[in-house]
């Protein structure tokens, strides 16, 4: 684990990638890197968060990339997407979520089926308060792989969590795949 307090997320990311977040967004410090593995793929952890060192379960975003700069997922959880009345359609979640991946991973798009989609909670700290935030969760499979990939979509129509290649174990109904952008994973294996 590398700890790092003096980059800020604007001058680390891609344009591209830059492209997937707010202004206001882009102020906040790099708290973590970290070399890993995605199931059988190297990968390349960043979060970054308002202060200057990791507090897991705060708010943060995240991205994780593998060696070739592909990205494999990220989050952007944030107290403005705080549970309120106000939710994406579910018709209107899948158009975000398929226009998100002709951007940025334009292979899942051509072979795969969509699950379900409905309401995804995700839970952070601030000020020691418990807050949840809650989006429309679009989940589907790769078909050419047999592997999962799925979008939160925020009530302000951007993507607020992404995460692609997950192995799903139907037996224990769970995944396999390591969990990068989850801080309950996190604080087990970092």
């Amino acid at each position: 684990m590398t700890s790092t307090q003096s980059k800020k997320l604007s001058t680390l990311l891609t344009p591209n990638l830059s492209k997937l977040l707010l202004n206001e967004e882009l102020d906040l410090n790099l708290v973590l890197t970290h070399k890993g593995m995605h199931n059988e793929q190297s990968i390349n952890l960043y979060r970054f968060e308002p202060q200057t060192t990791m507090q897991l379960d705060s708010h943060h975003i995240s991205f994780l990339l593998n060696d070739t700069g592909k990205l494999q997922g990220f989050v952007r959880l944030l107290p403005q997407y705080q549970s309120t009345e106000q939710r994406v359609a579910k018709d209107t979640a899948l158009a975000i979520t398929q226009k998100f991946l002709e951007v940025y991973s334009p292979d899942l798009l051509e072979n795969y089926e969509n699950k379900w989609i409905d309401v995804h909670d995700e839970n952070i700290i601030i000020n020691g308060k418990k807050i949840t935030l809650t989006g429309m969760k679009v989940k589907c499979s790769d078909l050419n792989t047999g592997l999962y990939f799925w979008t939160i979509i925020a009530p302000d129509e951007t993507v607020m969590v992404f995460e692609r290649d997950i192995k799903w174990d139907f037996i224990r109904a769970g995944r396999q795949t390591q969990k990068w952008l989850h801080d309950s994973w996190l604080s087990k294996h970092l």
